[in-house]
């Protein structure tokens, strides 16, 4: 604060600065409501259950985890996914390879369907 500034000055650089604030907000609340989350959460049976104070809670803590920015996913993250991946597959042998089976047909008919006809000569 400047000693040489007068209660008008003081008074009009505040609400600009409360202004800001409330247009980030606004931002922030807008990219909520656009985002898969906030969609979901918009439901009526899924706001129901947010009436309840730890539902609630935990509510807010996931849509805390989910706006908060990403950085460059790092070499951890995959080792957690093979991990994860693995240890699936040492406990639920059958259903993962059944399961992969499943991802890879599909794979495969969306490869065969995107090519064009072959012509006959």
């Amino acid at each position: 604060m400047n000693p040489a500034e007068s209660a008008q000055q003081r008074l009009a650089r505040s609400r600009a600065q409360m202004t800001q604030w409330l247009e980030a907000d606004h931002a922030r609340r807008e990219a909520f409501a656009h985002s898969g989350l906030g969609q979901f959460s918009a439901l009526p049976w899924v706001r129901s259950i947010g009436n309840h104070p730890l539902a609630s809670l935990a509510f807010g803590a996931l849509t805390r985890w989910w706006m908060k920015p990403r950085e460059k996913r790092s070499s951890t993250t995959r080792v957690l996914a093979l991990g994860t991946g693995l240890g699936l597959l040492r406990r639920r042998p059958l259903l993962t390879v059944a399961t992969m089976t499943l991802v890879g047909a599909l794979a495969w008919w969306t490869q065969i369907r995107k090519r064009p006809p072959a012509r006959l000569k």
